[in-house]
């Protein structure tokens, strides 16, 4: 029997069914699917670039507190006398000899910087972002005015990343502290 005009229409249809293609649905779950994994990817390269920004700023920190502390350390191990009267937690006014002159350093912190100051000039920051101002304290060698030691504890906060205090912690013996003693050692 041949095929009727109606029965080759249903036939036809079937044929094209069955032809590959992509349907409409199959693309949008294929957009969605690449539009996940891109997201995912990119999100990945933010946290990358993060820790990496952190980690920048942490070395270029820590750098500059060691040079602070090594300058510090070696004016301090020179120093002759400690101001008593003017030193605290926050403050070291000490004498000591800078290219072979005697001078009065002061190392202030005060709100988040600490400063140095040669015999009453002017203030100039040496270290920002501090944590804490309590940097100095002071060991006696047997009398009040008798300092033998003085501990220095950096706290300073990271500027990028979470909030991370990194710390640098020193003690300095002050050898040449005999000038004070009166020859003394």
């Amino acid at each position: 029997m041949p095929p009727t005009p109606s029965s080759w229409a249903r036939t036809s249809a079937r044929e094209r069914g069955s032809e590959s293609g992509v349907a409409l649905l199959e693309l949008l779950i294929y957009t969605a699917l690449v539009l996940v994994v891109i997201g995912a990817t990119l999100t990945s390269l933010q946290t990358v670039t993060n820790a990496q920004a952190f980690q920048a700023d942490r070395s270029t920190t820590l750098a500059a507190m060691r040079a602070t502390m090594n300058r510090m350390t070696k004016e301090l191990r020179q120093a002759s006398s400690v101001d008593t009267t003017t030193s605290s937690a926050s403050v070291m006014a000490f004498s000591t000899y800078l290219e072979s002159v005697q001078h009065t350093i002061t190392y202030r912190a005060s709100g988040t910087q600490l400063t140095r100051a040669i015999d009453g000039g002017t203030a100039v920051p040496v270290l920002k972002n501090l944590s804490s101002t309590l940097v100095f304290s002071t060991i006696t060698g047997g009398t009040a005015q008798d300092i033998q030691w003085i501990g220095i504890q950096l706290r300073v906060l990271a500027s990028k990343g979470v909030d991370s205090v990194l710390a640098l912690d020193s003690e300095v013996n002050l050898r040449n502290r005999t000038a004070a003693l009166g020859g003394s050692a």
